[in-house]
């Protein structure tokens, strides 16, 4: 059975609870992708989704990749035009270890000037290769010819230029104005308790910009 709730902070919240399984999932769906930027910002998204794994105060890169391997978990995160999402695969009981991260992950992004500037050049190189394989470019440029002048045609990975000119604290305030509760619906399935995992979700909704 499928259950949703409008949290707290202007969050939704979708749970189906499946207690045959002995497994669970989680996808957070932030409202905010390339169709939202401006022209000078153009694959800040992206980018955000790739500063999201280098670390927070509370954990480093590496005890985020670590942290999912000691309980053979799942982590990984994609950007669309209208939407970024980071979502994880566990065992049931696990789950609560995850959402632990992923909203460390979420709120609490280092974005290091350090880790900033290197993947700048890792992002510009993934651009060169993108623009290297004409099975992927030829969607790029359908999409620019048909949404002329519109964001929705712009490229999520952005522009060489647009990602060469990033700034750091102008990318740092667009992922604190956007990756906020009330952009984010949150989706939870597998062997779990709805409403245990209601309070756990409003506890790190209310925590947000606290830590």
């Amino acid at each position: 059975m499928i259950s949703s709730w409008n949290l707290s902070k202007g969050s939704t919240l979708v749970v189906e609870e499946i207690p045959y399984l002995k497994s669970a999932a989680i996808g957070v769906y932030i409202k905010v992708g390339s169709r939202h930027e401006r022209p000078n910002i153009a694959g800040a998204s992206h980018f955000i989704e790739h500063m999201l794994f280098k670390g927070t105060p509370r954990r480093t890169a590496r005890e985020i990749a670590e942290g999912f391997e000691k309980i053979g978990g799942q982590l990984n995160a994609f950007t669309s035009k209208e939407y970024t999402c980071l979502y994880a695969r566990t065992l049931d009981e696990d789950i609560y270890i995850a959402m632990d991260i992923i909203f460390d992950m979420l709120f609490n992004s280092g974005f290091v000037s350090k880790d900033f500037n290197t993947e700048k050049e890792v992002i510009i190189e993934e651009i060169n290769i993108y623009e290297d394989t004409p099975d992927d470019l030829i969607h790029d440029v359908f999409s620019r010819n048909l949404w002329k002048g519109h964001a929705m045609g712009s490229p999520i990975l952005g522009t060489l230029d647009s990602v060469g000119s990033f700034d750091r604290q102008e990318i740092h305030d667009y992922y604190k104005a956007c990756y906020v509760p009330a952009n984010m619906v949150i989706a939870l399935a597998g062997n779990i308790d709805k409403e245990k995992i209601k309070e756990s979700i409003e506890s790190y909704l209310e925590s947000e910009n606290k830590g």
